[in-house]
Protein backbone atom coordinates (compact mmCIF):
# COMPACT_ATOMS: atom_id res chain seq x y z
CA UNK A 1 0.00 0.00 0.00
CA UNK A 2 2.80 2.28 0.76
CA UNK A 3 3.15 5.94 2.61
CA UNK A 4 0.42 8.17 2.31
CA UNK A 5 -0.38 11.94 2.50
CA UNK A 6 -3.39 11.12 4.64
CA UNK A 7 -1.50 8.77 6.76
CA UNK A 8 1.33 11.11 7.68
CA UNK A 9 -1.45 13.79 8.94
CA UNK A 10 -2.79 11.50 11.33
CA UNK A 11 0.78 10.50 13.05
CA UNK A 12 1.61 14.10 12.62
CA UNK A 13 -1.23 15.07 14.79
CA UNK A 14 -0.97 11.88 17.20
CA UNK A 15 2.76 12.78 17.49
CA UNK A 16 2.00 16.54 18.53
CA UNK A 17 -0.61 15.59 21.29
CA UNK A 18 1.72 12.96 22.80
CA UNK A 19 4.06 15.58 23.11
CA UNK A 20 2.16 17.51 25.47
CA UNK A 21 1.55 19.79 22.77
CA UNK A 22 -2.01 21.66 23.40
CA UNK A 23 -4.86 20.77 20.96
CA UNK A 24 -6.02 24.10 20.07
CA UNK A 25 -2.23 24.50 18.69
CA UNK A 26 -2.42 21.22 16.93
CA UNK A 27 -6.22 21.97 15.55
CA UNK A 28 -4.42 25.50 14.15
CA UNK A 29 -1.29 23.73 12.63
CA UNK A 30 -3.51 21.04 10.96
CA UNK A 31 -5.88 23.41 9.68
CA UNK A 32 -9.13 22.43 11.64
CA UNK A 33 -11.50 24.81 13.22
CA UNK A 34 -12.63 22.35 15.64
CA UNK A 35 -10.51 20.90 18.26
CA UNK A 36 -12.87 17.65 18.30
CA UNK A 37 -12.01 17.19 14.54
CA UNK A 38 -8.40 16.67 15.31
CA UNK A 39 -8.97 14.53 18.37
CA UNK A 40 -11.68 12.48 16.55
CA UNK A 41 -10.45 12.33 13.25
CA UNK A 42 -6.52 12.73 13.27
CA UNK A 43 -5.16 11.71 16.84
CA UNK A 44 -4.97 7.64 17.89
CA UNK A 45 -4.11 6.33 21.16
CA UNK A 46 -0.34 5.97 21.89
CA UNK A 47 1.38 3.80 24.60
CA UNK A 48 3.38 6.69 25.71
CA UNK A 49 0.35 8.96 26.66
CA UNK A 50 -1.79 6.04 28.12
CA UNK A 51 1.08 5.51 30.14
CA UNK A 52 1.04 9.40 30.91
CA UNK A 53 -2.63 8.90 31.69
CA UNK A 54 -2.15 5.89 34.06
CA UNK A 55 0.96 7.72 36.01
CA UNK A 56 -1.42 10.74 36.35
CA UNK A 57 -4.05 8.59 38.41
CA UNK A 58 -1.89 6.94 39.97
CA UNK A 59 -0.19 10.31 41.73
CA UNK A 60 -3.59 11.48 42.38
CA UNK A 61 -5.07 11.06 46.04
CA UNK A 62 -7.91 11.88 47.97
CA UNK A 63 -7.96 13.11 51.46
CA UNK A 64 -8.30 10.67 54.07
CA UNK A 65 -11.55 9.73 55.10
CA UNK A 66 -12.68 12.41 57.67
CA UNK A 67 -15.53 10.80 59.50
Amino acid sequence: MGLRFHGLRHSYATWLVSDGVPISDVAKVMGHEQTPTTLNRYTHSTGKRDRRVLASFAAFSLPPDQH
